[in-house]
């Protein structure tokens, strides 16, 4: 039999374990994303959403909905979604609902989208996440993120644009 000491219990009582999900996020170059050897950004590059979700508490999540808050009209292309089977996009902002969470699971979301083409200015692409509950209730947000994708310099690819006759 082990050792019993009177501190160990003690302790066991006056720890404070998370009683909510933690929430953090990240944007990055997408990897074979056309980001300049020095990691900038510019339009048609492609930029990797992750979201990592901890649940360190004993309570079980049923269809939670993160919502990412990006201002979807910088975007296209979205794609290699995983850590879900669902989205939504309404034009307005990109969604996961119907999560589930455990307790002591750690779910990560990432996702690649193309950053549009600006010839006005460079435009700050964010996220600001949160998690809220089938009832809409919030659970937890993380800090926003952000990156600067740089206007486009150069001529538009053919492709984007129509030739003038």
């Amino acid at each position: 039999m082990g050792a019993f000491f009177l501190d160990d219990i003690l302790n066991s009582f006056t720890k404070q374990s998370p009683t909510q999900p933690t929430l953090s996020s990240n944007i990055s170059p997408a990897p074979h994303s056309g980001a300049n050897d020095n990691q900038k950004i510019d339009g048609g590059d492609t930029i990797r959403f992750t979201y990592n979700i901890q649940n360190n508490s004993n309570t079980q999540y049923s269809f939670l909905t993160l919502e990412t808050n990006i201002p979807r009209n910088f975007l296209n292309f979205i794609h290699n979604i995983t850590g879900t089977i669902s989205m939504s996009d309404n034009g307005k902002t990109i969604t996961f609902p119907n999560l589930r969470l455990n307790p002591g699971q750690t779910l990560t979301i990432h996702f690649d989208a193309r950053v549009n083409y600006f010839s006005d200015a460079d435009k700050t692409i964010f996220t600001a996440p949160e998690l809220k509950t089938k009832d809409r209730k919030s659970i937890v947000k993380s800090a926003r993120k952000e990156v600067v994708a740089r206007k486009w310099t150069r001529d538009y690819p053919s492709m984007i644009l129509r030739k003038q006759k």
